[in-house]
Order: structure tokens, then sequence, then C-alpha cells
């Protein structure tokens, strides 16, 4: 796969394509006009455990506790600056 799709109207400029430096093993990426690539990690909505506090109205603390405990599930990934995240669908249960 070369270009899958390549965008109109609002998605002018946008293309969805193996052919990017940041897709690997045929996986494709979203490059937006300036040329910057997307992977579903970039775009899916992230929770961090100050985030994932605030919604139950709980704190940071007892959310760690919680992580300490098993309660809640492992982390989905790390973000550049080495915060910890899950996505959406990972914790929509958690009350």
């Amino acid at each position: 796969m070369v270009n899958e799709w390549i965008g109109s109207g609002p998605w002018q400029g946008w293309r969805l394509t193996t052919e990017h430096a940041a897709s690997s093993f045929g996986q494709p990426v979203l490059v937006d006009p300036d040329g910057r690539a997307y992977t579903p990690v970039d775009i899916r909505a992230k929770v961090y455990q100050s985030d994932l506090a605030r919604q139950i109205g709980s704190t940071r603390a007892a959310i760690t506790g919680r992580i300490n405990r098993g309660t809640l599930p492992p982390f989905d990934g790390v973000d550049s600056v080495g915060r910890s995240y899950w996505f959406e669908s990972t914790i929509k249960d958690v009350t």
C-alpha cells in the first residue's frame, strides 16, 4: 500500500499511507499537510492518573493505591514526557 486514502474538502492535503518514515511493518499512518505522521496512539484519547481522579471524585494518592493493589488495569502506555496513561476504553467502567 502506498496511499490508501487522500483527503479532499476539509481533509485536503491529508493522506493515509505506508510511504512515510513513521510507518512500520506495513501499518499506515495519517499524514497531515505539513508531513507530520500520526499513529493510533497519537489520536486516541489518553486519560492520565490525575484525570481519572477528577472523573471519579478521588485523589491521585487514592488512584496510586488502587494501582498498587491491582484494582485498576495496568497503564496502556507512557507519553513522551514519562507520564503513564490509559486509553479511555481501558478504564471506561472504572468507578
